[in-house]
């Protein structure tokens, strides 16, 4: 007769765990995975290298990781990001949630003396500004009018996992002078679009 129940191994739970964090398509670091499994980041780490040794999960740099053949998602917006900035001839720029910030991890920038400049990489605080509307969950399409930065307007909208949490967002940003009211609503439209299907990219590539 089978046993009703077992013995959960940890380490094999972490594991599972940690699988299952990153089958969503986001790339992760050590810090933030074990923040999300409430694991020690050393044993986070070890296991983690384990899993990259077997070909279960990608290791990216910098000790980030994630789910192997899972959608990159940078890869998958540049071509949309690229769209965003000759259409409105502004920044267009995707970030992820990383912890209690806001990543970015790709940009595309137009050829222009004045224009907002962001590197990859550099982290802002998640909670503010117009991602931090749309990541919160607060608004579907977030707009800055001057709230972050004086003299700049934004527009952004969220990019959720297969799960429906929102990992990321695809925002636009640029100078007041340049972008009046009517124009960042149409950019907000058009960073909800693009949002709406790079979410759908990421549940194709979970499937």
């Amino acid at each position: 007769m089978a046993e009703s129940t077992h013995r959960v191994v940890p380490a094999v739970d972490k594991a599972a765990r940690l699988l299952a964090e990153l089958g969503s398509g986001e790339t992760l670091g050590i810090s933030e995975l074990a923040r999300r499994i409430a694991a020690s980041k050393g044993t986070v780490r070890d296991i983690l290298l384990t899993l990259a040794s077997h070909g279960l999960v990608e290791r990216t740099g910098d000790l980030r990781f994630r789910g192997a053949g899972a959608a990159d998602l940078a890869t998958l917006a540049v071509p949309r990001l690229r769209s965003l900035m000759q259409e409105f001839g502004e920044t267009a720029l995707l970030g992820i949630v990383s912890g209690e910030h806001f990543e970015i991890v790709a940009r595309e920038e137009p050829a222009t003396d004045l224009h907002m400049s962001a590197s990859i990489g550099r982290r802002i605080p998640l909670r503010t500004g117009a991602h931090g509307k749309v990541l919160s969950g607060r608004e579907p399409v977030g707009y800055d009018d001057e709230e972050y930065l004086p003299g700049v307007r934004a527009a952004a909208a969220p990019i959720s996992d297969p799960a429906g949490r929102p990992v990321a967002a695809i925002v636009v940003v640029g100078f007041k002078q340049r972008i009046d009211a009517r124009t960042l609503r149409k950019i907000g439209e058009r960073c909800a679009q693009v949002a709406r299907e790079l979410s759908t990219r990421l549940s194709e590539h979970a499937a």
